[in-house]
């Protein structure tokens, strides 16, 4: 994996040597190849170069068709021998706000209010009903939100408001994927927003060169598309294996005991060590395997999730490692005991070291560099899109 595709991202960096990376993964084996169509509502040229590295990065190597400026509807919709033939395996339509034909007027009445909005809807359900003919998954952008609202905070929830027109928007669309198996949401409502609007476009490219969102942003899009891709083709990671002190709590529980570690509410270390319990059980819950890999005794380990504001208990956990051997080495039974290849775990830990030596005696485990801050822990998680979902079944929640 090279280290300057994970999160947190140096976009201008990626930017800068994304040829010499590309070089670089292309000497990798068995890539397996994708055809992967963009539909662009904007300039798509760089978001195509980025996507493709981080794809690489990922074990794909990717063959690309893209629509002319602002032809996702004509390619979509009408026939199209160059899409046909080139059998896509994904389709992607980078859409956003700028791509909404028309908003409501501040005169438009209430019904003039609905019939624009059905229009738009109307369109949307076209493009996916005329692109089923690919039997391929559809990656869809919902719409993020303009940084400029002429009725401010009203924007937000007058029917005139643009803020408010997209925002129905998205709920359709959330709706439809709900029962269009083929369609899936990228949700950069949500990327933009957790960026920020000010990082995530830049108004200069976007009327010199028609690019919709930032050069900055579009690392952050590719990880999210790369993510879906992902997920749809199973090769989402699988099992999360955690250290124990400092890392699921604060403090050394052999040291420390059970009353000393640093765990739930009225200290604001442990507050947010409670919460990143509970996002480790959420990912339990929807089907995630939990695993500990601790340099510690077992017996005082066990007993830490007898703390009263531990969120997570020692019956949550499939393996459980807590002994003097080398975490490596741990970790390899744990993949045995569970049945799962190394590629599928996530190796937490708060220790650089414990990390250098788990990543170098076993290349195919992630490790991300969460560093040491509890606060930053769950966004390394994320950020890297380690255990991205694209359903939850029965069996995920049995799990």
């Amino acid at each position: 994996m090279d280290d300057i595709l994970n999160f947190p991202f140096d976009s201008k960096l990626i930017l800068r040597k994304k040829n010499k990376i590309k070089r670089k993964l292309l000497d990798r084996n068995n890539l397996l190849d994708l055809n992967i169509a963009i539909l662009g509502g904007s300039t798509t040229d760089e978001i195509k170069n980025i996507l493709e590295i981080f794809l690489l990065n990922k074990g794909i190597k990717p063959k690309f068709y893209q629509s002319e400026y602002n032809k996702f509807y004509e390619d979509s919709v009408f026939k199209n021998e160059d899409l046909l033939n080139f059998k896509p395996d994904f389709i992607y339509i980078h859409i956003t706000h700028y791509n909404i034909t028309e908003f409501p007027s501040l005169s438009a009445s209430d019904e003039d209010v609905q019939t624009i909005f059905d229009n738009q809807i109307l369109k949307f359900k076209s493009i996916w009903n005329s692109l089923t003919k690919y039997n391929c998954p559809i990656i869809q952008n919902n719409f993020d939100l303009p940084t400029n609202r002429s009725l401010g905070n009203l924007d937000s929830y007058d029917l005139r408001g643009r803020s408010y027109f997209l925002n129905r928007l998205n709920l359709i669309f959330s709706k439809e994927a709900q029962h269009n198996k083929s369609l899936y949401i990228n949700d950069i409502n949500y990327l933009s927003a957790l960026m920020g609007l000010n990082n995530w476009y830049d108004k200069n490219i976007w009327f010199t060169a028609k690019y919709s969102i930032s050069f900055y942003a579009i690392p952050y899009l590719c990880n999210n598309i790369t993510g879906i891709v992902l997920s749809i083709l199973g090769r989402s990671k699988k099992c999360l294996v955690l250290d124990l002190d400092n890392t699921c709590w604060g403090g050394v529980i052999g040291d420390d005991g059970l009353s000393g570690i640093k765990l739930g509410n009225g200290n604001p270390e442990g507050e947010a060590y409670m919460e990143f319990q509970n996002y480790v059980k959420e990912l339990k819950e929807r089907g995630v395997i939990l695993a500990v890999c601790s340099k510690n005794d077992h017996d005082i380990a066990k007993d830490a999730f007898k703390h009263s504001d531990s969120v997570l208990a020692f019956d949550d956990f499939t393996s459980f490692k807590a002994n003097w051997e080398p975490k490596y080495l741990n970790i390899e039974k744990i993949a045995n005991e569970i049945n799962i290849g190394l590629d599928s775990l996530v190796f937490i830990d708060d220790n650089a070291m414990e990390r250098n030596i788990v990543e170098s005696q076993l290349p195919d485990v992630c490790v991300p560099n969460i560093g040491n801050e509890i606060v930053n822990f769950i966004d390394f998680i994320e950020g890297n899109n380690y255990f991205e979902s694209v359903n939850i079944s029965s069996d995920d929640i049995n799990r």
